[in-house]
């Protein structure tokens, strides 16, 4: 008997059962997220909430173009305070688990954004493989968009970054960089598609990336164009999706390829107070059009063509280092972790000072391409044979 009571008692605590457990139907699902700073210097904090009836929608009787989220805000003196103003205005307990998107306003990312981050990797909602962006003008107008293809902005955000449309940038990542030896790190900068209907429909549109922020330390310093930020994409070895043109020489058309296969190679460097960065880029890819006269079937028009794409690729990744060094001074493709694994010691005589050694690395391109199909078809397409170009 006293065993059976000695076994009860030990059981009681694990029979407890989900005493802190909350019905799906007491959440507020949260889908996105956007900070922004006002100009009196407090947070603005915007989330964007499904609306779970939206998922029966043209069922119910409910117009099936409805939208299926909408939008609440708080705001406070911190990103903290904010939030729990933000849970005074919403009739359920916000549920983080969902949410995949943050984005920041640019007014905010300018001003740094360390406070936010640091709030975001502590608390125990956000997910550390939330994808991060910075906004042009206001962050939540993002959330406030209708996307035509999409249920809702966030959606077509984390789609934009399963693409590698752009640089893709986690909330570990920046966790990390700003750690890190450059402590400095990039964000897809983003806006608002303009919209060509009339001022009604202004937010059926879609967001859509424009660029890479670059920061240095917690704040951001600048913005890199669409073909810098596809050189940078190069140089994080994270191109999947993109093309390359050129105009061969004497052509007026241009010959296109799509990479199929693309990777880097660091080589760091040191003799004598000269600090050096070798890189090596091998790009394979398929012809997926042209516009010349050219036949591709032809050997040494494909070695011509091979040479002028390597220059292709070597010029904009030079253009992209060269801003990031002259321009900016700011090391977001991580020479300085490089430099330090293979050199420690010099570098420990450098750590403190490495936003001036930085624009002082002398970088040295190597870039080896090769086109392995030219396509289906060798002459250009609807061209009469006497008029190609062997």
């Amino acid at each position: 008997m006293k065993k059976f009571l000695l076994i009860v008692c030990f059981c009681i605590p694990l029979l407890t059962g989900c005493w802190d457990q909350v019905e799906m139907q007491d959440l507020a699902i949260i889908t996105a997220t956007a900070i922004d700073r006002l100009e009196d210097g407090k947070t603005r904090i915007s989330v964007q909430l499904f609306i779970p009836r939206a998922i029966t929608s043209g069922q119910t009787g409910e117009e099936v173009g409805s939208t299926s989220t909408f939008v609440r805000e708080g705001y406070g003196e911190n990103l903290a305070q904010a939030i729990s103003i933000l849970q005074t205005n919403v009739p359920r307990r916000l549920f983080w688990g969902q949410c995949k998107i943050f984005v920041f306003g640019e007014e905010l990312a300018k001003n740094g954004i360390r406070k936010e981050i640091d709030f975001l990797a502590r608390h125990s909602g956000p997910r550390g493989n939330s994808y991060l962006f910075i906004s042009e003008g206001e962050a939540k107008e993002i959330l406030e968009l209708i996307p035509p293809l999409e249920r809702y902005s966030a959606e077509a955000l984390r789609k934009l970054s399963e693409e590698e449309l752009g640089t893709s940038t986690t909330l570990r990542d920046v966790d990390i960089d700003f750690m890190g030896e450059s402590e400095s790190v990039s964000m897809p900068y983003i806006k608002m598609l303009v919209s060509k209907e009339n001022a009604r429909k202004i937010y059926e549109t879609v967001p859509v990336i424009h660029g890479t922020a670059i920061f240095k330390g917690e704040k951001m310093i600048g913005t890199l164009n669409m073909k810098e930020a596809r050189g940078l994409l190069w140089l994080k070895d994270e191109v999947k999706r993109s093309t390359i043109s050129i105009k061969p020489e004497g052509e007026e058309g241009e010959i296109t390829m799509t990479p199929t296969l693309g990777k880097i190679k660091f080589s760091p460097e040191i003799k004598g107070n000269q600090w050096s960065m070798n890189l090596s880029l091998a790009i394979e890819g398929n012809i997926v059009q042209n516009e010349t006269y050219l036949n591709l079937m032809n050997e040494d028009v494909l070695n011509n063509l091979n040479k002028e794409f390597a220059t292709s690729l070597e010029e904009r990744v030079a253009q992209t280092i060269e801003k990031l060094q002259q321009e900016y001074k700011t090391d977001v493709i991580q020479f300085g972790r490089r430099f330090h694994q293979k050199y420690p010691k010099q570098w420990k005589k450098v750590s403190g000072r490495w936003d001036e050694k930085f624009p002082e690395v002398k970088v040295q391109i190597d870039v080896d391409a090769n086109i392995r199909r030219p396509g289906y078809i060798g002459p250009p397409a609807a061209l009469p044979r006497d008029e190609v170009k062997e």
